[in-house]
Formats: C-alpha cells, structure tokens, sequence
C-alpha cells in the first residue's frame, strides 16, 4: 500500500497485490506441470502426486487471496472520496462526500498476536464499514498505521480523538481485546494501563 499527495492536497492511496499473485501462479503452473509428468510420463508414486496436487491448490488459494487491487482518492477540492476495489473477480467501487465519514479504523484479525496484520476501514456516519483492502496485510513497520493517519489528515479529522473513536467503538461492539491492542500500538501504553483505559471506557458506556 502506498500514498501519492497530489498538488491540491488531494490523497490517493493505492494497493496493488497482483505481482504476488501472478508469482504463485507461476509456482501452481509448475506444480501442476510436474504432476501431469508423473501421470503420463513416469509414475513417481501416488504420495508424491497428493503433496504435488496440495502444493499447487495452496499456492492457488494464496494467489486468490492477494490478487487484489484498490484505489481510493481523497479529492480536497470537491471534498468527495472516490473508490475501487477488485478482488478476483468481484469490484466494489464508489463515491462519498467527506462528511459521510465518521471515523477511519485500523482494523486487525482476531487472534493475530505475532506480527500485526493491519487493514484500514472506513467507517460511515450510517455505520456502513468500508475496508480498503478486503485482507489484512502484514505492517510490522507501521505503514498502514501512518496512512491511516494521513487519511485523517486530509479529511480534517483530529488524530488522536479519532483513535479515541475507535477503541470506543469496539468496546461497545464487545471487542475489548481489539480495543486493548489499538490502544497499545497508538498510544504506547502497557498492557496493564491499555486493559484499565478498556475497563474504564466499558463503564462509561454500560452508565450511559
């Protein structure tokens, strides 16, 4: 993923993950060739045709999965946000007044305790979420965490109080494990402080 600002002010952040999409396909076309061999040419043994067979159907599953392209330009003269997004077959796209957007979430996977995958949403005034990416992408150094930030930016949203909005938002969905783990990446708290500010955040919201 990546960010161009345009002269105007205007952000386009785009992703492009067909390269390694296109380099698995390489490897399931090597696979498969090398089963066809085994079948009509010489018999190797049917334990090495499953492992063959298994190898090129992962490495299909995993060029599916990252052939994925996506567009979105934060137009400031018009204050519109133009999207696309493809994935496989399938492609979303749209067009939204800046004013629509309520917030624009750092989203991670459930589970995801090694190195943090990341993807960024944006979350509508209706409550609509629209991610940018359909998967999650590794940022172990904290790009898509900085983009995210100058989304905010462009669209005149306050850095910090955003963030705020989104660990509130996910403690009232009942997600305090990811409220736990946003509050730790942006605000560099501990685990002890980020579960008492998560604790704290649920009684604010259970007295409302």
């Amino acid at each position: 993923m990546k960010t161009d600002e345009l002269a105007d002010g205007s952000l386009v952040v785009t992703y492009d993950g067909s390269p390694l999409a296109k380099f698995m396909l390489v490897f399931t076309a090597l696979f498969l060739g090398t089963a066809a061999y085994d079948v009509f040419v010489g018999t190797r043994g049917t334990d090495r045709l499953i492992g063959l067979l298994g190898a090129s159907a992962t490495c299909l599953l995993v060029s599916i999965v990252f052939l994925e392209t996506a567009r979105l330009e934060f137009a400031v003269p018009t204050h519109l946000v133009t999207w696309r997004r493809r994935w496989g077959l399938r492609e979303r796209s749209g067009t939204m007044p800046f004013g629509a957007i309520q917030s624009v979430m750092v989203e991670r996977p459930m589970g995801d305790d090694g190195t943090p995958s990341r993807r960024i949403s944006l979350r509508t005034v209706d409550g609509t979420g629209i991610p940018l990416t359909a998967g999650y992408r590794s940022d172990s150094d904290g790009v898509i965490l900085k983009i995210a930030d100058q989304i905010r930016v462009v669209l005149g949203h306050k850095v910090e109080e955003t963030r705020l909005d989104d660990v509130e938002a996910l403690v009232a969905a009942g997600k305090t494990i990811e409220a736990i783990k946003v509050l730790r990446e942006t605000n560099g708290l501990s685990l002890t402080d980020a579960k008492q500010r998560v604790e704290e955040l649920r009684r604010k919201a259970s007295s409302r």
